[in-house]
C-alpha cells in the first residue's frame, strides 16, 4: 500500500465488457496502463463509473483484486466500498483493505432515506473499522441522501475523515474548507466542476473524463495547481467543458464516456443493460468535440 497524501487526478475506471457482457480483464489491464502512462495520479476501481451496481459480488471482488495487483504500486488505488447498509459497507471495505487498496471511496447509503445523524454514524463506524483512509462520496442523485457540510465537518474535527468527494457544488467546498482548513482534502467528483474546484483549492478530482483524455485533465490540474497559470487553464477549460458536460449528462453520461473511449482508440465495450449505447449521430458529435480538443 502507498502511504502518502492522495492528490491530483484520479481516474475512476470504467469496467470493460465483452459482447456477452462478461468482464474483459485483458482490456481492463490495458486501459489502466493507458491512463497511468498518460499521467493520472491515482485510479479508483469499483465506482459508479465502473458500473459497480450492475456487477455480481464475485465480479466486484475480481475487479478490485485485478486492478490492485496489476497497478502494482505505480499509483495509489482506491476501491469502492459502496453498499446500502453499514454492515455491508464495512464488509466491502475490509475486503478491499485486505486486497491491498490504499484507500476507500464510499457513497452515502443508497435507496433508503437517512437522517443526518444516521449518515454521521455510518461514516464514523466505517472509518473506525478499517486502517486506511476513507473518502466519503456525496452524490445525492444516485444515493438519494445528502451528505451536508455539517456532517463532514463533524467527522473531520473528530479525526475520522480527511478526504471528501463532493459532487454537488463548490459552495459546499468553501464552507467545509473554511471550517476544517488543511485537515480536509476535497476532491471534486464531477468533471464539470474541475476548474472551479482547483481554483478554490481542491486537492484533486475524481474524473470519469480521465478515462478518455487523461492528459487533458492532468494539464488542467498542472496549469492551475502547479503553475498558477489561470489564463491558460481557462482557455483549455472552455475547450474541455462541452465534453465534461457530456460526461456528466443525466442518464447517458456513462455510455458517452465509453463511446468516447472507443473514439480515442481505447475500446472498452458497451455498458451493461439496461444502459444503451449512444447513437451514431451522438458519436459523431463526441468525435467533433474530441477533435477540437486535439485528442483524436
Amino acid at each position: 500500500m502507498i502511504n502518502k497524501k492522495f492528490e491530483g487526478i484520479y481516474a475512476v475506471l470504467v469496467t470493460p465488457f465483452k459482447e456477452d457482457e462478461s468482464l474483459d480483464e485483458e482490456r481492463l489491464r490495458a486501459h489502466a496502463d493507458r491512463v497511468i502512462e498518460e499521467g493520472v495520479d491515482g485510479v479508483i476501481v469499483g465506482g459508479s463509473t465502473g458500473e459497480f451496481a450492475s456487477l455480481s459480488e464475485e465480479e466486484r471482488k475480481t475487479l478490485i483484486k485485478l486492478v490492485i495487483e496489476h497497478v502494482n504500486g505505480r499509483v495509489p488505488v482506491l476501491a469502492g466500498g459502496m453498499a446500502p447498509s453499514t454492515k455491508e459497507t464495512i464488509r466491502w471495505c475490509k475486503f478491499a483493505e485486505d486486497a491491498g487498496a490504499d484507500g476507500l471511496m464510499i457513497v452515502s447509503p443508497y435507496y433508503g432515506a437517512q437522517t443526518d445523524e444516521a449518515l454521521y454514524q455510518h461514516f464514523k463506524k466505517v472509518a473506525e473499522s478499517v486502517n486506511i483512509p476513507i473518502m466519503p462520496y456525496n452524490n445525492t442523485d444516485t444515493s438519494g441522501n445528502d451528505l451536508v457540510p455539517d456532517i463532514i465537518i463533524r467527522l473531520v474535527k473528530e479525526g475520522k475523515v480527511n478526504y471528501l468527494k463532493e459532487c454537488v457544488d463548490t459552495r459546499r467546498m468553501q464552507i467545509i474548507k473554511e471550517a476544517c482548513g488543511d485537515k480536509i482534502n476535497i476532491f471534486t467528483g464531477v468533471d464539470d466542476l474541475i476548474f472551479q474546484g482547483f481554483v478554490l483549492g481542491a486537492a484533486g478530482c475524481v474524473s470519469g473524463g480521465a478515462n478518455v483524455v487523461p492528459r487533458v485533465v492532468k494539464k488542467l490540474y498542472n496549469l492551475i495547481v502547479k503553475e498558477n497559470d489561470i489564463r491558460a487553464a481557462r482557455e483549455l477549460w472552455y475547450k474541455y467543458v462541452p465534453l465534461a458536460a457530456l460526461f456528466e449528462a443525466p442518464k447517458v453520461w456513462l455510455p458517452n464516456i465509453k463511446a468516447a473511449c472507443e473514439i480515442v482508440g481505447d475500446p472498452v465495450g458497451r455498458c451493461r443493460k439496461p444502459l444503451l449505447p449512444v447513437s451514431e449521430e451522438k458519436k459523431r458529435g463526441i468525435r467533433n468535440l474530441l477533435e477540437n480538443l486535439g485528442a483524436v
